[in-house]
């Protein structure tokens, strides 16, 4: 009886095997004698199936596929990248035997069950899921299936069995598994409808219909069931990222839609797998380097090359690009360079020059040459930093020199790829290597003085009058003999600081000495515990304050704490008085003379425009336990104001809309701008510049780096009027307008932080 039973069983998977069946294990067709497998075979040769194949699907011969891509409007020269995964793939409609079969599996139309009974009873019942989505089981009756897991069917066929008969085993299986139904339409090689595998996933079911044609987007393959956007698969993380978790088990009725790819971006050069790359909008220059399984070993990392297509002009540009957070938008190729011969290499000029950017090594040898041919924009002069680079992108050496002391870099060769770094006069800042920054701050002179501590950057020759006249120091009732101490060297030189010059040590200082006050009186005010005016002893610091101002408030916003200055508030009234004198003398003189290049009611307004209650701050960050407020000395008459956190940006100016208007993370200078409408006809676009929530201004001119730094929140961009003219009286005026703008908009970007 159990070698009967165990024919009966063989027989019966044998018999069921088709092409949307499972194989039979082979194991147990060698168990068979060659006359059983002729019976089997004869058997099934004769089996009348109730199972009519659909007559109005496409089932496509896999050798009948043409692979060959369709045409690409985009014109884009080179290999498109993914778009050879699916030839390769195959698309039988056979299950694959070994596989088991997962209790998830959605039990679909004219699928076949196996279910055999032992013990009491001994039976084996071949089971088809009917058109209606129901089994029909002797003794039981019908049992509706379709749309249930394979484990949901188990489990209630074995809860009917079990009703219905005593001590009877159970075993359940799938034997014949339908092919599902699918769509598959847009860009695709020969879209329409397909009976594919039960076990297929988004890619094997597209290889049933070529696979994407090379205008179509791997990106975004939308998987649409029952008449709903469900799933969206970019299959970029399955090939490049190896992430099969997305790439789901389609179901009967799916659709996938593959619509057009929306922007490719080419990639050559010293990249590791240069292609072309199907790109979204969100994704940088660092992102397509990844797919490009990042730079080779000879890669010139500050050098790539990126060709945008410019709407406005309907052309195509070319920029240098090093920054990795370079957005991709029109974007159409990038090359990155290697490093070449010097014939063909290039030299980078980073900071405040009116063209930063890359310069040709072969017209530039020597560092002399180069600064020649330079010009300058709010330079600071007393350092600047040369770097150079080795083969494997490693500085090679990192060099000071000072645009005041041409004897710092006379006859300096330059060398391939060199970056040469130029600080605004501002800031003082260096977005160089760790490397030269530590240099750069070993030869910080530290400058004492009643106003505070200045830390400057100085390298070469140097007199102590331009360090004051740079920082606007005020020496009234300041000694003129002044301490200047060398510790490296051992010196300490008491003189007249009319006098002194020097050249640049590491670790030098320079004191002056003033008459004490025993007390001063300071205001604290804002977000802080308790505000309001201290009596302090004349040698406390900004820290100090805050001790007796308690505990800072949750909304405090650290950047943009302000310390105002009575003495820099009355220097600064000075010299608007003063221009506001020049500039009325100059307008009467004027005032008879026509002349087209500018406004003169502009001007006027300019001159009455300025807030003075606001003026006198003394930039810089002033937040708990940073360098400045430890070491900035208080001063009698001195406030200090922390604001809430602003979590706005301003822009001012010549703009169509100035306005006030939220932050948002990663917001660049050009987008605030068009938020506010754009610029307006007479904007001075090559001064904008920004002015932080801690009072410092950079220029955004066309450096790429500070056009593509994030905004914070309390930032002002401000946008000058640009004066335009051929009167050489009105010329001579354009310094003094410029003075009055700047300080009517650092008066008014302290203004909106303080009314934030």
């Amino acid at each position: 009886m159990n070698n009967l039973k165990k024919y009966l069983y063989l027989a019966f998977c044998f018999f069921s095997f088709n092409v949307y069946g499972q194989a039979i294990d082979p194991s147990i067709l060698s168990q068979l004698s060659p006359e059983q497998i002729e019976i089997a075979q004869k058997a099934y040769a004769g089996r009348n199936s109730t199972d009519k194949p659909v007559q109005d699907l496409p089932v496509i011969d896999e050798s009948l596929v043409v692979k060959k891509s369709i045409g690409d409007s985009n014109k884009i020269s080179g290999k498109k990248y993914g778009y050879d995964f699916f030839s390769s793939m195959p698309t039988s409609l056979a299950a694959v035997g070994d596989l088991p079969l997962p209790n998830d599996y959605k039990i679909s139309l004219r699928d076949q069950f196996l279910v055999i009974l032992s013990g009491s009873k001994d039976s084996i019942f071949e089971l088809n899921v009917k058109l209606d989505g129901t089994i029909l089981f002797p003794e039981i009756g019908e049992v509706y299936v379709a749309g249930l897991s394979f484990q949901e069917v188990k489990d209630k066929l074995s809860q009917l069995i079990e009703k219905s008969y005593i001590g009877v085993k159970i075993d359940i299986s799938l034997q014949n598994l339908s092919a599902k139904k699918i769509t598959i339409v847009g860009a695709v090689k020969t879209p329409g409808t397909y009976l594919v595998n039960p076990f297929s996933t988004i890619t094997g079911a597209l290889a049933y219909s070529g696979g994407i044609s090379e205008i179509g987007t791997l990106r975004d393959i939308k998987l649409i069931r029952n008449n709903k956007e469900v799933f969206s698969f970019d299959l970029y993380d399955l090939l490049i990222m190896g992430d099969r978790s997305k790439d789901i088990t389609i179901e009967a009725g799916d659709t996938l839609l593959i619509n057009a790819a929306s922007e490719f971006v080419q990639i050559t050069g010293a990249v590791k797998r240069p292609a072309i790359y199907e790109i979204r909008e969100d994704e940088t220059l660092e992102d397509i380097l990844d797919f490009a399984l990042g730079f080779t070993q000879t890669a010139n990392k500050s050098n790539i090359s990126v060709s945008f297509l410019d709407l406005n002009k309907a052309e195509i540009v070319k920029k240098n690009v090093s920054n990795l957070n370079q957005s991709l938008n029109n974007a159409l190729s990038i090359n990155v360079f290697n490093y070449v011969s010097e014939d063909n290499a290039n030299i980078q000029v980073i900071g405040a020059v009116e063209q930063p950017g890359f310069y040709e090594l072969k017209k530039y040898k020597n560092l002399d040459d180069l600064i020649n041919n330079l010009n300058f924009i709010d330079v600071y002069p007393w350092l600047g930093v040369l770097e150079q680079f080795d083969k494997n992108n490693l500085i090679k050496s990192s060099v000071l020199f000072s645009l005041k002391d041409p004897s710092t870099y006379n006859s300096i060769k330059l060398l391939p790829n060199s970056k040469v770094y130029f600080a605004n006069i501002d800031s003082r800042s260096f977005n160089a290597s760790e490397i030269s920054k530590k240099m750069i701050s070993d030869y910080q002179l530290v400058i004492n003085h009643k106003q505070g501590t200045f830390r400057l950057p100085i390298y070469g020759k140097y007199s102590v009058t331009s360090l004051i006249d740079l920082l606007g120091l005020d020496m009234s009732d300041v000694d003129e003999i002044a301490t200047y101490l060398s510790p490296i060297e051992d010196i300490v030189i008491n003189a007249n600081y009319k006098d002194m010059q020097f050249r640049a040590k590491k670790y030098n200082t320079l004191s002056f000495r003033s008459p004490t006050n025993n007390l001063i009186s300071v205001s604290i005010s804002g977000a802080v515990e308790f505000p309001g005016t201290y009596t302090l002893s004349d040698d406390s610091t900004v820290e100090d304050l805050y001790k007796l101002a308690g505990e800072f408030k949750n909304q405090a916003y650290y950047e943009g704490i302000s310390l105002t200055r009575q003495s820099i508030r009355e220097r600064q009234i000075k010299a608007i008085e003063k221009a506001k004198n020049d500039l009325n003398k100059a307008l009467l003189m004027l005032a008879s003379n026509k002349d087209d290049g500018i406004d003169m009611s502009i001007m006027q307004a300019l001159s009455e425009s300025i807030d003075t209650e606001n003026l006198g701050r003394l930039a810089g960050n002033f937040s708990p336990k940073s360098d400045a407020s430890m070491s900035t000395i208080l001063f009698n008459g001195d406030s200090i104001y922390v604001p809430k956190n602003p979590n706005s940006i301003n822009v001012v100016g010549e703009v169509l809309n100035p306005l006030a208007f939220e932050f948002s993370k990663n917001m660049k200078i050009e987008s605030a701008i068009e938020m506010a409408g754009g610029y307006e006809k007479f904007a001075d676009k090559k001064r904008v510049y920004v002015i932080t929530a801690s009072g410092i201004t950079f220029k955004a001119n066309k450096n790429i780096f500070i056009k593509n730094m994030s905004l914070q929140p309390g930032d002002t961009i401000v946008v000058p009027r640009k004066i335009v003219t051929s009167n050489p009286g009105i010329d001579a005026l354009i310094p003094v307008t410029q003075i009055l703008s700047d300080l009517a908009f650092s008066a008014s970007a302290l203004d909106n932080l303080t009314n934030n």
